[in-house]
């Protein structure tokens, strides 16, 4: 293998405590993390990218849902159900730790994927035929709901040489299986792409180095100086040079990265001030931008000055004006040569002061109708759990990741991150006794339980403990060492691991007794080897559920995160 490469697999190995499993499934994800977009990356454990043990063809699929990963029909349901407008995209990941280039393997991977599209039948391997349902499940219930026809994207990854991946062998077997798969008639965009060493090195750049661009002001004004504050900067620029903070730097891709701080997303071209945004743009009406929009706020850690009114930031923020943002990007095209010519307001904040870009953040969005569960990561008590976190008097090694993104470039074992959702399902499952409300997405997660987490009166060692709890177990499917058909029970497994060491129910979380009971957790997981107990809380969780896994339907293709109800979980006691 290419030492570069080789070099980039050993770190990325050892930041996500993969050095358990096989090369070949390790390389397979260190493929999907370079591949794969950012958003759909966090919502998943990396080692659930991995498909069936022995499957041929495609190492890993992802389908896109309204920008969710789905992995069943009952999750396209759930991700559909309310949605006026769908959009699906699917990436095919086949992963090759070669050197050299395969003709027929390319050809095999084109074959793999027309069959999965066609929904040909993958009885022998349960994800696969999951997947394969699921995106049936869009056609059959929600065709009408499309926004337009599916992308389809494939990436058959290598560590070849420039010029091997250049051949014209391997450039007529890629116009082969585009061809193929295109002449399907059920498609929109089809994209076959052969990627080597010097396109994995690429990626990796993109995705780890920090992002730093150089913007044109029309007009700025500085402001006075203020505690906390490096640069302060009012004024406009023309949405070309918006879009360089917001393009990636080679294909001109929407860069979400920049939006992790912004604590929300997209709504979409449906919401109605969205509409009116890009009707605006549309219009006559569009060189008054600048005063019927609120404009962009940009959080810095660094800024320079440059020639005439240039500025040169690095490791930015979008924090407010998502909206904004995504409409000029989706208008870009249509704007032609006035996104020279039309104007946005920004605001630029350059702070190292972790505090001052919260305070920010709260401020910009408090302006605009944005949801509770989206604030959530501003409050007193998730600035005190991170606090915790940081003194970590357990041992645990863990990181809390209060606002999404913030340790991006920095020296922290990803494995060992606990975002907030994570937080959320690991107490709710250990302490709430809700485990199958635990495997719902993030927002109806909290829409459900919100107001029984985070509370200020809460102690903070039992979150600590059930998010070190589902490290330890997801660190034993991780490394093979926990069978990955228990993967549907990993929420019940830490239920039951809490009745199973306390022998009963726990406290109320606002209680000084929940902290006992967090100690005696805390002295089981800290067993050498508690693969035999997860695997025997497993069996009993099935036994409890009289034989079947937690809402059996689909259960083989889900191992993570899903929004369905888990049967048999009132009846696991003590």
């Amino acid at each position: 293998m290419n030492p570069l490469i080789q070099g980039l697999f050993k770190k990325f190995r050892e930041e996500e405590e993969l050095l358990e499993i096989s090369n070949a499934d390790a390389f397979e994800l260190f493929a999907a993390s370079l591949i794969l977009p950012e958003d759909l990356i966090a919502q998943v454990q990396k080692s659930d990218l991995l498909l069936d043990q022995g499957a041929i063809g495609i190492d890993v699929i992802a389908l896109d849902v309204n920008g969710q990963l789905a992995w069943d029909a009952d999750d396209v349901r759930e991700i559909c159900e309310n949605a006026a407008k769908v959009e699906v995209s699917l990436h095919f990941i086949q992963a090759k730790q070669s050197a050299s280039v395969s003709s027929a393997e390319i050809l095999s991977f084109g074959d793999t994927v027309r069959k999965f599209l066609q929904n040909d039948g993958f009885p022998s391997y349960p994800r696969m035929e999951a997947l394969a349902q699921a995106l049936g499940a869009v056609f059959e219930n929600y065709a009408g709901r499309l926004k337009g026809s599916p992308s389809v994207y494939l990436y058959f990854t290598t560590t070849a040489p420039k010029h091997a991946i250049s051949s014209d062998p391997v450039k007529e077997r890629v116009a082969t299986v585009t061809e193929q798969i295109d002449n399907l008639g059920f498609l929109g965009r089809v994209s076959v792409t052969v990627l080597g060493a010097d396109d994995i090195h690429d990626a990796w750049v993109r995705k780890n180095h920090a992002n730093e661009v150089e913007i044109q002001f029309e007009k700025q004004v500085n402001l006075p100086k203020m505690p906390g504050v490096d640069q302060a900067i009012l004024g406009v620029v023309s949405v070309a040079e918006l879009l360089k903070l917001i393009e990636t730097r080679d294909e001109k891709n929407l860069d979400e990265r920049v939006f992790y701080d912004n604590v929300r997303g997209f709504k979409g071209e449906d919401n109605s001030v969205n509409m009116q945004i890009m009707d605006t743009l549309n219009s006559a009406e569009r060189s008054l931008l600048p005063v019927l929009n609120n404009g962009v706020t940009v959080v810095a850690a660094s800024y320079a000055p440059k020639p005439g009114d240039a500025v040169a930031v690095s490791g930015y923020q979008i924090v407010n004006g998502c909206q904004t943002s995504h409409c000029l990007y989706l208008s870009k095209q249509s704007l032609g040569e006035a996104v020279s010519e039309v104007y946005v307001p920004i605001r630029l904040v350059v702070t190292g002061d972790e505090e001052v870009a919260t305070q920010i953040i709260r401020a910009t969005n408090s302006q605009t109708a944005v949801q509770e569960n989206d604030l959530v990561a501003l409050s007193k008590f998730q600035k005190r759990l991170e606090d915790f976190y940081k003194l970590d008097a357990p041992d645990f090694k863990l990181t809390y990741e209060r606002r999404s993104g913030q340790f991006y470039n920095k020296e922290v074992t990803k494995n060992r991150i606990v975002t907030i959702s994570d937080q959320m399902r690991a107490v709710s499952a250990m302490f709430l006794d809700a485990p199958h409300v635990a495997a719902r997405y993030a927002s109806r997660l909290y829409d459900d339980i919100g107001a029984a987490i985070f509370r200020e009166d809460h102690k903070l060692l039992p979150y600590m403990v059930s998010a070190f709890a589902a490290y330890r177990l997801e660190n034993a499917f991780r490394s093979g060492a926990l069978e990955s058909a228990y993967k549907p029970t990993r929420y019940h497994i830490l239920m039951a691991l809490k009745y199973h060491v306390l022998g009963g129910k726990s406290a109320s979380l606002e209680k000084g007794k929940a902290e006992e009971q967090s100690e005696q957790i805390i002295t089981a997981l800290k067993q050498h080897d508690l693969i035999a107990t997860f695997r025997e809380l497993a069996q009993s969780v099935i036994a409890a559920g009289g034989g079947q896994m937690p809402s059996e339907a689909g259960a083989q293709a889900r191992p993570g995160a899903g929004p369905r109800a888990v049967s048999g979980a009132s009846r696991l006691n003590p």
